[in-house]
């Protein structure tokens, strides 16, 4: 605990030393911990802990499928990498706005939401947001979606059943 509280403390000095934003933001996330502590121990406020998992489940599933566009993205970055290196390999690759792996643009978003400003950001870093997207990432976020997603929310529908303290050896 004394390690964690020591990075926490040298992470808030550091970025002090970039300016006012940093500090309004480790200032607002400072508080809003205390409020939930609290919320949570002082006044006793009780959550349904199942509900929450539940909701924090999607929470995650959206984490990662995001993790699935970018691992996508830079699959493909790296193989128009390696085209240039070794243009017989792969031919013509990454020419102009083309992309080796992810076949066709499906849409283009950066006039309307950059994901190089806020709002898009934040979209981007928690769930994998991109202002240009093609067909194979499309098809891998649904893929994941309909896979692991299929299984959470099957998962979710089944009652838990808890064994007796007795069974349980």
């Amino acid at each position: 605990m004394f390690r964690e509280g020591l990075e926490t403390a040298l992470f808030i000095v550091a970025k002090f030393q970039e300016g006012l934003t940093p500090i309004l933001g480790a200032i607002a996330g400072l508080v809003i911990a205390v409020i939930i502590g609290m919320l949570l121990f002082k006044w006793s406020v009780r959550i349904n802990l199942r509900q929450f998992f539940q909701v924090m489940g999607v929470f995650l599933l959206l984490i990662v499928s995001g993790l699935v566009i970018s691992a996508l993205r830079h699959l493909d970055a790296a193989a128009i990498a390696f085209s240039q290196i070794n243009p017989e390999v792969l031919g013509v690759c990454g020419q102009g706005n083309t992309s080796c792996l992810l076949g066709p643009q499906i849409w283009d978003l950066s006039t309307i939401l950059p994901d190089r400003q806020f709002p898009g950001i934040l979209l981007k870093t928690l769930f994998g947001y991109t202002q240009k997207l093609y067909l194979v990432q499309a098809m891998g976020y649904l893929l994941f979606w309909a896979i692991v997603g299929g299984l959470y929310f099957r998962s979710l529908d089944q009652p838990t059943q808890l064994k007796p303290a007795s069974k349980l050896n």
